[in-house]
């Protein structure tokens, strides 16, 4: 009996398939890796992100928060209950997909320096659109 790669973690939340192409772009963003969480130690801070069209997005699942102009505009708003960004987390977790790579606290600095840049250079990109 065959599977597919791509099915299995589709059937584990297919709750979340109301979303439509949200759910469908979720998905392959999660398959592809781009569910990030930063964890440094010895404080165990975390620090969450995703790559999104136009780079990486910040998120806070706990809040929930994401920096993207879809979080903003329409989440904040009311018109829309979430991103896609937000929504591959929950997958991403759900799966155990979520990509985490371990830095040490003296790099949390500049790691957030750094993710702050390119949540920056995303909101230039999404405004010239």
């Amino acid at each position: 009996m065959s599977t597919n790669i791509q099915d299995s973690p589709k059937a584990q939340v297919a709750e979340y398939g109301k979303y439509g192409k949200k759910f469908e772009k979720a998905l392959e963003t999660v398959l592809a890796g781009g569910v990030k969480e930063a964890f440094f130690l010895p404080s165990r801070r975390k620090i969450h992100s995703v790559v999104g069209t136009l780079g990486d997005e910040f998120i806070d699942p706990d809040k929930p928060y994401c920096s993207c102009s879809h979080f903003y505009f329409k989440v904040r708003s009311g018109r829309d209950e979430l991103c896609y960004h937000l929504l591959s987390y929950k997958i991403a977790m759900k799966t155990g997909r979520v990509e985490t790579t371990k830095f040490s606290d003296e790099d949390y600095g500049p790691y957030f320096r750094a993710l702050a840049s390119d949540i920056f250079d995303v909101l230039d990109k999404s405004s010239g659109s």
